[in-house]
C-alpha cells in the first residue's frame, strides 16, 4: 500500500495558501502544511521545517531556486500563459503608464500576449533580485503608475508608491504541480530517512521551538521566522549544561510579550543542545494605555498591500513621496474613507523613520487615565525620538484638550525629533476642518488634502481593475473586468464614504459576480443596499450627515457615539446621559471601535 506523501508548502501569498488547501481536498494520498513567505522568508521557513518530516516542497518563482539550489526536493508551481494572460487583461483598464518587470520565464510570454491581443504595456526583464528595485525606480522617474509583477517586486513597488497587480497562479497551476509532486514521490518512495533527533524534539510539543548550541550559545535550529534579540539573550542565559537539570521552566515578559518557556537538554551525537519550547502571549494593555498602538514597518506594508488600491492619481502618489522625505509636521485632512490611515503607512514606509514602530495615537478612545499617561507618563510615545506619530481623530478632543496637546507637542520639542502626522476628518464640501486648521496654524505644518471618489470618479476603472487583481489573488477562478454600464453605474454614485465603501462594494459585486465579468446587474444589487438615514446636529448646523445602515449593530452603534461625543466635544458624562447609558458602556462602544 502507497504511504501518504507530506507536502511542505511555501508561497508567496496568502491567496496561494488557501487554494493549495482547497486543492489537496481532492488528493487522499496528499498530507499538506502550507506557510507563507517569500525569498529569503521563505527559504528559512523551508529550512526549518521540511526535516521535521516531509518527503517534498512545493514552491514558486525565486523561493523554488533557491531551495532547489540547496539540494532539497522541491516542485516548482510553474506561471501559465493563462496567468500571465488574467495579469494582462486587468492592466488593460488602467490608465496611466503600465510596465511589466518580471523575469525571463514570464516576460517572453508576456511578449507573445501582447502582439496578439493588442495590449499596450512596456514589459521589462530582470536577471536578478538585485535589479528590481533599480529598475522599479528608473520606472519611477519616467512617471509609470502601475507595475505588473510578481511578489517579491509588488513589495518594493508599492513601497515606491506604484499600483502593483500581482500575477497569480491559478488553480491549474497548482494542480499540475501536485501531479507533479506525486509522480516524483511515487519514483522515490522515500527521500530521506527520519530524524530521531528532530522527532525527540518536536515530540508532544506544541508552540515555537528554538534549539542552541550549548557550547557556543549559537542557534542551531529554530521554527521562529524572527527570534527576537532580547528573548535569544534569555535563553542563552538559560542553556542546561552537562550536570545541571535535564528540565525546567521560566516565564519572562519582554516588549509587552509573556514567554512561558520550557527547556529540555538533548544529546545529538556528542554534541549537548537545549531545545527550548516558546508559547507566547501578548499582555493585554493597561487602561491607561487605550487608544496607543505601535505598528511594524511589516505590518505597515501587510495594510498597505489590502488598501493601495484605493488611493487615486499619480499626483497624489507623487504628493506622498515628497511629504515622506520631509519630516516637518503634516495635517492630513479629508471626508471620511479618504484614506488618511493608509496614507499614513505610506509616510511611515517611505520616510526616514521606518526603522523604528509607527505610533497611532486614537484620540477618541482616549479616556482621562490615558490622557495622564500620553501628557505625563515616563513611558509616554511623545518622550520618544526617531518615530512616525500619527494623532488620529483630533475632532474628538475637545478645545481645551487640543490647546493642550498642541502646548505640549511645541514646549518638548515632540515634532522636530520625531515625525508628527495629524488627521482629520473634514464635511463635505470643505477641505479642511476647524479642528484640522486649528493643528496647521497651532504647528506650523504642512498640509495634504485627499479628495473625496466624487472628484475623482475618472479613476474609478483603474481602482476598479486594481482591486480585482489583488481579489484574484484569493479566488478560484478570476474575475477581470466590468461591463461598460457597470463602470458607468459606479461613477454616477455619491459615495458618501469614499474608498472604504468603494473597495466594499467592488470586493461584494466581484465575489458574487456568476461570471468572469461583473455585470451592471451586479453593481445595481449591491448599491441597492447602500441605505442611509440622515442624523441632524448641532454641531454641523444642520448638515445632514450620513449614516451607514449597511453595517452591524455594534458597528452602528460606535458610529452613533462618536457622534455624540464630537458634538459635545469628548464629555464623556454628558456623553453617557444624551444617549441613556452608563460611562462604562459608553467606554467598552469607543474601546472595541479600535
Amino acid at each position: 500500500m502507497e504511504q501518504n506523501v507530506r507536502v511542505l508548502g511555501v508561497v508567496p501569498y496568502e491567496g496561494m495558501k488557501t487554494l493549495l488547501y482547497n486543492l489537496a481536498e481532492e488528493y487522499p494520498r496528499v498530507s499538506m502544511d502550507v506557510f507563507v513567505g517569500n525569498m529569503e522568508k521563505g527559504v528559512e521557513i523551508a529550512e526549518h521545517y521540511f526535516h521535521t518530516d516531509y518527503d517534498v516542497i512545493l514552491s514558486r518563482g525565486g523561493t523554488a531556486s533557491i531551495l532547489q539550489g540547496k539540494g532539497l526536493p522541491v516542485v516548482e508551481v510553474e506561471i501559465s500563459l493563462y496567468d500571465v494572460f488574467c495579469a494582462l487583461r486587468l492592466s488593460n483598464g488602467i490608465r496611466g503608464k503600465v510596465a511589466m518587470v518580471a523575469y525571463a520565464n514570464i516576460t517572453i510570454s508576456a511578449k507573445v500576449l501582447c502582439d496578439l491581443l493588442n495590449y499596450h504595456v512596456d514589459i521589462f526583464t530582470v536577471e536578478s533580485l538585485d535589479a528590481l528595485e533599480p529598475k522599479l525606480k528608473e520606472l519611477q522617474t519616467e512617471q509609470y503608475d502601475t507595475v505588473l509583477c510578481d511578489m517579491t517586486a509588488s513589495i518594493i513597488a508599492r513601497r515606491l508608491g506604484f499600483n502593483a497587480i500581482l500575477i497569480t497562479s491559478g488553480i491549474e497551476s497548482l494542480r499540475k504541480a501536485l501531479e507533479q509532486t506525486l509522480s516524483l514521490c511515487r519514483s522515490h518512495e522515500r527521500l530521506r530517512q527520519e530524524n530521531s533527533f528532530f522527532r525527540e524534539i518536536l515530540r508532544g510539543q506544541a508552540g515555537k521551538i528554538a534549539v542552541l548550541d550549548n557550547q557556543n550559545g549559537e542557534v542551531f535550529f529554530s521554527t521562529m521566522e524572527n527570534l527576537a534579540p532580547e528573548l535569544l539573550e534569555v535563553l542563552r542565559g538559560a542553556l542546561l549544561l552537562p550536570g545541571m537539570e535535564e528540565e525546567r521552566g521560566l516565564t519572562k515578559h519582554i516588549n509587552a510579550m509573556r514567554y512561558s518557556i520550557q527547556a529540555r537538554r538533548v544529546l545529538f551525537g556528542s554534541k549537548s543542545y537545549t531545545a527550548f519550547f516558546v508559547e507566547e502571549r501578548r499582555i493585554p494593555l493597561g487602561p491607561a494605555q487605550m487608544g496607543i498602538s505601535y505598528l511594524s514597518r511589516q505590518e505597515a506594508e501587510d495594510a498597505i498591500a489590502e488598501r493601495m488600491q484605493c488611493l487615486p492619481g499619480h499626483e497624489l502618489r507623487e504628493q506622498i513621496r515628497y511629504f515622506a522625505g520631509n519630516t516637518a509636521p503634516l495635517v492630513l485632512c479629508g471626508e471620511d474613507g479618504t484614506g488618511k490611515e493608509t496614507v499614513v503607512h505610506l509616510l511611515y514606509v517611505q520616510g526616514p523613520y521606518r526603522g523604528s514602530a509607527l505610533v497611532s495615537i486614537h484620540c477618541g478612545l482616549l479616556h482621562e487615565k490615558g490622557w495622564n499617561f500620553l501628557l505625563e507618563h515616563h513611558n509616554s510615545p511623545l518622550l520618544d525620538s526617531g518615530h512616525v506619530i500619527h494623532i488620529a481623530h483630533v475632532q474628538s478632543l475637545s478645545p481645551e484638550r487640543r490647546d493642550q496637546l498642541i502646548g505640549v507637542l511645541k514646549e518638548t520639542d515632540v515634532c522636530r525629533r520625531n515625525h508628527v502626522i495629524i488627521s482629520c476628518v473634514s464635511q463635505e464640501g470643505e477641505q479642511i476642518s476647524a479642528e484640522g486648521a486649528q493643528w496647521l496654524n497651532g504647528l506650523g505644518a504642512l498640509s495634504l488634502y485627499l479628495p473625496p471618489l466624487r472628484m475623482m470618479r475618472g479613476e474609478i476603472p483603474t481602482m476598479l481593475h486594481l482591486i480585482l487583481g489583488r481579489l484574484n489573488a484569493n479566488a478560484p477562478h478570476p474575475v477581470l473586468g466590468a461591463e461598460e454600464r457597470a463602470i458607468e453605474l459606479l461613477q454616477e454614485f455619491h459615495w458618501p464614504h469614499n474608498y472604504i465603501q468603494f473597495q466594499r462594494i467592488v470586493e461584494e459585486a466581484a465575489t458574487t459576480a456568476p461570471g468572469q465579468t461583473i455585470r451592471a446587474e451586479d453593481i445595481r444589487r449591491v448599491l441597492q443596499k447602500e441605505r442611509y438615514e440622515c442624523v441632524l446636529s448641532p454641531a454641523t448646523k444642520g448638515v445632514c450627515a450620513p449614516l451607514d445602515l449597511n453595517r452591524t449593530l455594534a458597528e452602528i452603534d460606535q458610529d452613533i457615539v462618536f457622534r455624540v461625543l464630537e458634538e459635545l466635544d469628548g464629555n464623556q458624562t454628558a456623553a453617557a446621559k444624551r444617549l441613556g447609558i452608563s460611562r462604562t458602556t459608553l467606554w467598552r462602544l469607543t474601546r472595541t471601535a479600535h
